[in-house]
Formats: structure tokens, C-alpha cells, sequence
């Protein structure tokens, strides 16, 4: 019984530590998605907000441009 009560202790941890993980990921990316688009927004890039809203590609390129997430 101890053993089950164990591994389920363990199951049961690990099984936290990836849903906090995926938060705190989450969370991450909306900080970064919206400081790219304060700095697209600041430097009146206002057709690089729309195709990076439609084209996750191109917003990958811009947040490497702006050094955001590195």
C-alpha cells in the first residue's frame, strides 16, 4: 500500500509541476506577444501588427528583431 501511495504521490506531483509549468509558459508568451506589439506600436509599425497577428511566422521574425524572449 505504501508503494501505490508513493508512486501516486509522485504521479500526482509531476502532473503539478507540468500544469504550473504551462502557466507560467502561457503567461511568458503573452508578455512577450505584447511587448512586441508595444514596440511595433511605438515605432508606428502598424502593417507589421496586422501581419504578425495573421502570420505566426513573421511574428517570430519581428520578436527576434526586437530581441523579446531570448
Amino acid at each position: 500500500y505504501e508503494e501505490r501511495g508513493v508512486e501516486k504521490g509522485i504521479s500526482q506531483g509531476i502532473s503539478q509541476g507540468i500544469s504550473q509549468g504551462i502557466s507560467q509558459g502561457i503567461s511568458q508568451g503573452i508578455e512577450e506577444i505584447n511587448t512586441l506589439y508595444y514596440c511595433l506600436l511605438a515605432d508606428n509599425r502598424m502593417d507589421d501588427i496586422q501581419k504578425a497577428i495573421i502570420d505566426t511566422e513573421y511574428q517570430k521574425e519581428l520578436l527576434q528583431e526586437y530581441g523579446i524572449g531570448e
